[in-house]
Protein backbone atom coordinates (compact mmCIF):
# COMPACT_ATOMS: atom_id res chain seq x y z
CA UNK A 1 0.00 0.00 0.00
CA UNK A 2 1.34 3.35 -0.94
CA UNK A 3 1.72 6.10 1.58
CA UNK A 4 -0.52 9.10 0.91
CA UNK A 5 1.20 12.20 -0.46
CA UNK A 6 1.53 15.04 2.07
CA UNK A 7 0.56 18.46 0.96
CA UNK A 8 3.81 20.53 0.81
CA UNK A 9 1.94 23.63 2.01
CA UNK A 10 0.66 21.78 5.12
CA UNK A 11 4.19 20.54 5.94
CA UNK A 12 5.57 24.07 5.55
CA UNK A 13 2.82 25.50 7.82
CA UNK A 14 3.50 22.84 10.50
CA UNK A 15 7.22 23.57 10.40
CA UNK A 16 6.59 27.33 10.54
CA UNK A 17 4.27 26.89 13.56
CA UNK A 18 7.04 25.09 15.44
CA UNK A 19 9.57 27.78 14.49
CA UNK A 20 7.16 30.53 15.60
CA UNK A 21 6.59 28.74 18.92
CA UNK A 22 10.35 28.54 19.54
CA UNK A 23 10.82 32.23 18.64
CA UNK A 24 8.01 33.25 21.03
CA UNK A 25 9.52 31.15 23.83
CA UNK A 26 12.98 32.67 23.23
CA UNK A 27 11.52 36.19 23.21
CA UNK A 28 9.63 35.53 26.48
CA UNK A 29 12.77 34.24 28.21
CA UNK A 30 14.73 37.24 26.88
CA UNK A 31 12.14 39.68 28.22
CA UNK A 32 12.12 37.90 31.59
CA UNK A 33 15.93 38.04 31.87
CA UNK A 34 15.91 41.71 30.89
CA UNK A 35 13.41 42.52 33.65
CA UNK A 36 15.44 40.52 36.17
CA UNK A 37 18.57 42.50 35.31
CA UNK A 38 16.89 45.93 35.20
CA UNK A 39 14.59 45.84 38.25
CA UNK A 40 16.48 47.04 41.36
CA UNK A 41 16.52 44.79 44.40
CA UNK A 42 16.81 45.96 47.98
CA UNK A 43 19.52 43.84 49.59
CA UNK A 44 19.60 45.86 52.79
CA UNK A 45 18.81 44.42 56.18
CA UNK A 46 15.09 44.71 56.81
CA UNK A 47 15.44 44.10 60.54
CA UNK A 48 16.17 47.42 62.16
CA UNK A 49 18.35 47.70 65.26
CA UNK A 50 16.43 48.30 68.47
CA UNK A 51 17.41 50.59 71.33
CA UNK A 52 17.49 47.85 73.95
CA UNK A 53 18.99 50.20 76.56
CA UNK A 54 15.94 52.49 76.56
CA UNK A 55 13.59 49.48 76.48
CA UNK A 56 15.41 48.03 79.51
CA UNK A 57 15.11 51.38 81.31
CA UNK A 58 11.37 51.41 80.58
CA UNK A 59 11.04 47.88 81.97
CA UNK A 60 13.02 48.82 85.09
CA UNK A 61 10.89 51.89 85.77
CA UNK A 62 7.55 50.18 85.14
CA UNK A 63 8.22 46.85 86.88
CA UNK A 64 10.93 47.72 89.43
CA UNK A 65 12.85 44.68 88.10
CA UNK A 66 16.55 45.09 87.37
CA UNK A 67 16.91 43.53 83.91
CA UNK A 68 20.21 42.76 82.19
CA UNK A 69 21.22 45.17 79.44
CA UNK A 70 24.89 44.59 78.60
CA UNK A 71 26.62 47.72 77.38
CA UNK A 72 28.62 48.57 75.47
CA UNK A 73 28.31 45.54 73.22
CA UNK A 74 31.28 44.31 71.14
CA UNK A 75 32.12 46.16 67.92
CA UNK A 76 30.04 45.05 64.95
CA UNK A 77 27.19 43.68 67.08
CA UNK A 78 23.71 45.19 67.25
CA UNK A 79 20.48 44.43 69.10
CA UNK A 80 17.64 43.13 66.97
CA UNK A 81 15.14 42.31 69.70
CA UNK A 82 14.30 43.39 73.25
CA UNK A 83 11.08 42.52 75.05
CA UNK A 84 9.53 42.04 78.48
CA UNK A 85 6.92 39.29 78.91
CA UNK A 86 4.79 39.29 82.02
CA UNK A 87 1.60 37.67 80.75
CA UNK A 88 2.91 34.24 79.86
CA UNK A 89 0.80 31.11 80.07
CA UNK A 90 3.39 29.35 82.23
CA UNK A 91 3.53 32.19 84.77
CA UNK A 92 7.24 32.89 84.28
CA UNK A 93 8.01 36.55 83.61
CA UNK A 94 11.09 37.12 81.50
CA UNK A 95 13.22 39.71 79.77
CA UNK A 96 14.85 38.87 76.44
CA UNK A 97 17.43 40.78 74.44
CA UNK A 98 18.94 39.42 71.23
CA UNK A 99 22.13 40.49 69.46
CA UNK A 100 23.40 39.85 65.93
CA UNK A 101 27.10 39.80 65.13
CA UNK A 102 29.06 40.87 62.07
CA UNK A 103 28.97 37.34 60.59
CA UNK A 104 25.25 36.73 61.32
CA UNK A 105 26.01 34.89 64.54
CA UNK A 106 23.67 35.63 67.40
CA UNK A 107 23.54 35.79 71.17
CA UNK A 108 20.27 35.82 73.07
CA UNK A 109 19.99 36.63 76.77
CA UNK A 110 16.86 35.56 78.63
CA UNK A 111 16.47 36.64 82.24
CA UNK A 112 13.61 34.65 83.79
CA UNK A 113 11.96 35.27 87.16
CA UNK A 114 10.37 32.66 89.42
CA UNK A 115 11.09 29.80 87.04
CA UNK A 116 9.97 26.26 87.66
CA UNK A 117 11.46 22.90 86.65
CA UNK A 118 8.98 22.52 83.78
CA UNK A 119 9.94 25.87 82.28
CA UNK A 120 13.65 25.00 82.44
CA UNK A 121 13.00 21.52 80.99
CA UNK A 122 11.14 22.97 78.02
CA UNK A 123 14.10 25.24 77.27
CA UNK A 124 16.41 22.19 77.24
CA UNK A 125 14.37 19.92 74.95
CA UNK A 126 16.79 20.16 72.01
CA UNK A 127 20.00 20.40 74.07
CA UNK A 128 22.39 18.06 75.86
CA UNK A 129 24.57 18.91 78.83
CA UNK A 130 28.26 19.56 78.23
CA UNK A 131 29.61 20.82 81.54
CA UNK A 132 28.63 22.25 84.90
CA UNK A 133 30.63 24.99 86.60
CA UNK A 134 30.09 25.52 90.33
CA UNK A 135 32.91 27.61 91.78
CA UNK A 136 31.09 28.20 95.07
CA UNK A 137 27.79 27.53 96.79
CA UNK A 138 26.21 30.72 95.45
CA UNK A 139 25.57 29.83 91.80
CA UNK A 140 25.72 27.16 89.10
CA UNK A 141 26.52 27.66 85.44
CA UNK A 142 25.55 24.74 83.21
CA UNK A 143 26.65 24.53 79.59
CA UNK A 144 24.61 22.78 76.89
CA UNK A 145 24.93 22.25 73.15
CA UNK A 146 22.24 21.70 70.56
CA UNK A 147 21.60 18.07 69.74
CA UNK A 148 18.56 18.39 67.49
CA UNK A 149 18.96 19.24 63.80
CA UNK A 150 17.30 22.64 64.25
CA UNK A 151 19.72 23.49 67.13
CA UNK A 152 22.89 22.12 65.57
CA UNK A 153 25.81 24.43 66.34
CA UNK A 154 23.87 26.33 68.99
CA UNK A 155 25.17 26.69 72.53
CA UNK A 156 23.26 27.44 75.73
CA UNK A 157 24.35 28.37 79.25
CA UNK A 158 21.98 28.50 82.21
CA UNK A 159 23.03 30.52 85.23
CA UNK A 160 21.12 29.81 88.43
CA UNK A 161 21.65 31.23 91.90
CA UNK A 162 21.40 29.02 94.98
CA UNK A 163 18.57 30.69 96.87
CA UNK A 164 16.52 31.89 93.92
CA UNK A 165 14.15 30.55 91.29
CA UNK A 166 15.46 33.12 88.83
CA UNK A 167 17.64 32.03 85.91
CA UNK A 168 19.63 33.62 83.13
CA UNK A 169 19.89 31.78 79.82
CA UNK A 170 22.48 32.83 77.28
CA UNK A 171 22.28 31.05 73.96
CA UNK A 172 23.30 31.41 70.35
CA UNK A 173 25.78 30.57 67.64
CA UNK A 174 28.63 32.92 68.56
CA UNK A 175 32.13 31.75 69.39
CA UNK A 176 33.09 30.90 72.95
CA UNK A 177 35.18 34.10 73.20
CA UNK A 178 32.19 36.19 72.06
CA UNK A 179 29.99 34.50 74.67
CA UNK A 180 32.62 35.28 77.31
CA UNK A 181 32.41 38.97 76.35
CA UNK A 182 28.63 38.99 76.79
CA UNK A 183 28.90 37.18 80.16
CA UNK A 184 31.38 39.81 81.31
CA UNK A 185 29.15 42.66 80.11
CA UNK A 186 26.19 41.09 81.94
CA UNK A 187 28.31 40.78 85.12
CA UNK A 188 27.93 37.00 85.16
CA UNK A 189 30.72 34.49 85.82
CA UNK A 190 31.88 32.40 82.87
CA UNK A 191 33.85 29.17 82.80
CA UNK A 192 36.39 29.72 80.07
Amino acid sequence: MAEPQKDPAAVRRARQTLINLMLALGASVGILLTFMMVVPRDDSNRIQPVDYISIAQDVRSSTQVDVIAPAPIPTGWWANNARWRDTTADGVNYWFVGFVGPNNQFVGITQAFETNPTWISLKLVDFEIVDEFKPNDEFTLTEYRGRAENKSGEKLWIYTAKDSNDAVLISGTASRDEFAQFFKLANLPFND
